[in-house]
């Protein structure tokens, strides 16, 4: 359960709640209407109150946000895996994803995924709230992941939020920086693997090359769109597949996984306004590549 508290400006008297939320908040048409079927859900100065009450310098207006109402974490195995938590306040949590982790519970894949470790999480924190994850990287990409931990933070950050990657190919783009926009379709309807295809859907890649070394390269990568396996289809497109990848190049003796990694996100706090930047450190099997092949890391944003 997550309540916030504001206090009412001056400024905003004769403004009546919804007004209020919206404007001065961020809150959606959708998180209000979902308030409105709490008891305890918006109360102003302690007692309950419709979206439609006038506002008075010196209110307090509490909003409360009731996730256990609305099946918790309870459901889920816990692990007891350790993953690094790059960031965490009352709203939101980035998690550094390990390689080899799923991001959401599969066939296969009951007790070793990343909701999973939320769950235990929240366990340590005494709190039952749902799993939100507001991206999601392939199993054997590592990185950052961003949790909203309750619905306001989920509206407010849910698509207002922007990535960096970084990967090592095997190979060099064509140019030190550049665009890549291709369209994206799956090969066949019933596989995995994705194609540059004039009837996919469009996707956009900036890259900019950070390091070359013997025909190998590590370069960040942001993006316009979000397509599945969207790097690694692009880098294969031009020639420079990311390294270890065998489902777009091939496997490497160096990495037992395609070398890929979310290395920063960044968002605005839903609540303080205030801009937030989270860095996640590179993992061991890349950095252990790149110090083999002499490709020296820049993590600048």
């Amino acid at each position: 359960m997550r309540t916030l508290r504001y206090q009412i400006a001056p400024e905003h008297e004769g403004m009546n709640v919804e007004r209020y939320l919206k404007q001065q908040h961020g809150y959606s048409s959708r998180t209000i209407v979902k308030l409105k079927h709490y008891e305890q859900g918006m109360r102003l100065n302690g007692a309950h109150t419709r979206t439609i009450d006038l506002l008075h310098a010196g209110d307090v207006l509490e909003i409360t946000f009731l996730d256990s109402e609305e099946h918790g974490v309870e459901h889920f195995i816990r692990s007891n895996r350790q993953v690094e938590i790059a960031y965490e306040d009352d709203d939101l949590l980035v998690f550094n994803k390990p390689a080899d982790m799923p991001c959401h519970q599969s066939c296969g894949h009951a007790a070793d995924t990343l909701a999973n470790v939320f769950a235990a999480h929240c366990d340590q924190l005494g709190m039952d709230l749902m799993y939100r994850p507001l991206n999601r990287l392939d199993r054997d990409t590592s990185g950052a992941v961003l949790i909203a931990k309750n619905r306001f933070a989920a509206a407010s950050v849910t698509n207002n939020f922007h990535k960096t990657y970084q990967a090592i190919l095997d190979g060099v783009p064509p140019q030190s920086e550049g665009r890549v926009d291709a369209p994206i379709r799956r090969e066949f309807p019933e596989e995995m693997r994705r194609i540059v295809s004039p009837d996919g859907q469009r996707a956009i890649t900036n890259y900019r090359v950070l390091a070359v070394q013997d025909g190998y390269s590590l370069v960040d990568f942001v993006l316009e769109t979000g397509r599945t396996h969207q790097i690694r289809v692009h880098m294969a497109h031009l020639g420079c597949p990311v390294l270890g990848d065998s489902m777009y190049g091939r496997k490497s003796e160096m990495i037992a996984r395609q070398a890929l990694h979310c290395r920063y996100i960044a968002f605005t706090q839903p609540v303080s306004r205030q801009p937030v930047g989270v860095s996640c450190t590179m993992p061991e099997d890349m950095q252990e590549v790149c110090t083999k092949l002499g490709l020296k890391m820049n993590n600048d944003v």
